[in-house]
């Protein structure tokens, strides 16, 4: 759906003007600088239900002159004036790597959307993340002894768990500097599945796959610190 975006990138790249910044440095070698830029697109007729949204804008992360692929979107309501974000995730990058570019995202996305208003984050499917499916499907096995139900009627337990998981510290974390906690999230379609090959996941982690991972719909909801 996002694909003539990306046929635009080549010339929106020409046109950017640039910024420097020093990548994180996963060793104790010295950290490398290179060239990034942030585009910015207006995607509000990409998305269903364009005509309930006063804007949408996809940011994407451009390093030496390559799109990174990673595209999460921003959204504000018209009767609202509600702001969400649509994560975006893609398969080729692991959930850590996403989520250091978000952190880099954020301070332009504030800039182009009140935060105040941030109400929610869309994450889509649970297994999309990765390697953050992995550690809380390690963790619901053993807040709950194993694979518990999945009925609607646990929807409510489940979602609290999740809230608490290593899912709410990393979207706390992430938003702290802006004030914005998690204060719950939410789930539809729940049930149990297996790792695609397709997600990439960090290979320290192949030894702790459990067999199958917790996946559903899933939206973590914001609101500013009282």
């Amino acid at each position: 759906m996002l694909k003539p975006i990306y046929a635009l990138l080549i010339f929106l790249w020409a046109c950017e003007p640039k910024e420097k910044s020093i990548q994180e440095s996963t060793n104790e070698a010295a950290p490398v600088e290179t060239e990034s830029v942030i585009l910015r697109f207006d995607v509000n007729e990409e998305l269903a239900g364009s005509s309930y949204r006063e804007k949408a804008t996809g940011y994407l992360m451009v390093l030496d002159g390559d799109s990174t692929l990673f595209f999460p979107a921003f959204t504000k309501g018209k009767k609202d004036g509600r702001v969400s974000l649509i994560l975006g995730l893609h398969p080729s990058l692991t959930y850590h790597e996403q989520m250091r570019q978000l952190k880099t995202i954020l301070p332009y996305a504030a800039k182009d959307y009140n935060f105040d208003s941030l109400s929610g984050v869309y994450i889509g499917r649970l297994v999309q993340t990765g390697d953050l499916a992995i550690q809380v499907t390690n963790e619901y096995l053993n807040t709950f002894g194993g694979y518990a139900s999945t009925a609607t009627t646990e929807y409510d337990t489940i979602a609290s768990f999740l809230a608490a998981s290593q899912l709410g510290q990393d979207f706390n974390t992430l938003f702290a500097p802006y004030d914005i906690t998690v204060v719950g999230t939410s789930v539809e379609k729940v049930f149990y599945t297996e790792m695609y090959g397709s997600i990439k996941i960090d290979s320290t982690l192949h030894a702790q796959f459990p067999d199958k991972v917790l996946d559903a719909m899933t939206w973590v909801r914001l609101a500013k610190k009282d």
